[in-house]
Order: structure tokens, then C-alpha cells, then sequence
């Protein structure tokens, strides 16, 4: 068994966002204060692994391979966020994903992401592979 993931499977995160986290556009400090794209992507992608992973068989990781983000409306840092993620298809190790972000005023956030169910010794073998030159290979 690669593993045993299921269509419906859901993962609900509540968690508050930091000014450090916020936007960082050249000229533009006022932004440092909304929820940046950069955020929403990394908190989809830490919820989507957390809740897969422990449906793996060891030696066996997910890989996210497409995402797509509408980021709806500005929010805040330091507003507390529920970042909701929903398992839409499994076809093989093929893994479809929605998400939907919501802070105290409504939604702010919605998407949708890929990811693959792959063997970690035979990722990092071709990763090696396409770069035989790189001096630090286990």
C-alpha cells in the first residue's frame, strides 16, 4: 500500500498570520499588513501535507505539482484565519485538492492544488540524476 487517501478527506485549520508574513513589495509598506499570496500558498501546502502524510506508507512523501490561487479580498495580519482544505479526486497517486480561506469579514480565498503520492529515495534519485555535477549527493 502507497497509501490509502480518500476523496472527501478534510483538513480545517485555525491559526492567526504576523506582520513579518505579510507582503514585502519594494515601496510599499502599507502592504506589509494584508495576508500576502506567498502565505496562503505556504499555509495550503503545510495543511495539504500534514493531513496526507500520516495516509503514507513509509518512505513515501506528496509532491505538489500545480496550484492555483483567487485571492478574493485583502486581509489583514494578525487576523485570525480558518484555511479549510478538501481532498476533490484520487486517481492512483494522483491527488486533487480545493481550499477555501475565511477570516472574521467572509471568505478571502479559494483554490485548487495537485499533488503526487511518490517514493522519496526515487524523487531524490532523479533529482540527483539531473544534476550528476552537484558535490554534495549522499
Amino acid at each position: 500500500m502507497k497509501h490509502n487517501i480518500q476523496v472527501g478527506m478534510v483538513k480545517e485549520v485555525r491559526t492567526s498570520t504576523f506582520v513579518s508574513e505579510g507582503t514585502h513589495t519594494v515601496g510599499a509598506d502599507e502592504l506589509h499588513y494584508l495576508v500576502s499570496a506567498p502565505m496562503i500558498i505556504s499555509m495550503v501546502v503545510d495543511i495539504s501535507s500534514k493531513m496526507l502524510e500520516t495516509h503514507l506508507s513509509p518512505g513515501y512523501i506528496t509532491i505538489g505539482t500545480k496550484f492555483e490561487l483567487n485571492h478574493e479580498k485583502p486581509t489583514l495580519t494578525g487576523e485570525p484565519v480558518n484555511m479549510k482544505v478538501v481532498v476533490t479526486n484520487v486517481e492512483g497517486n494522483h491527488i486533487f485538492l480545493t481550499f477555501e480561506g475565511v477570516d472574521s469579514a467572509g471568505k478571502f480565498c479559494k483554490g485548487y492544488m495537485e499533488r503526487y503520492v511518490v517514493d522519496t529515495a526515487r524523487l531524490m534519485h532523479a533529482a540527483y540524476e539531473r544534476f550528476p555535477t552537484v558535490k554534495n549527493q549522499p
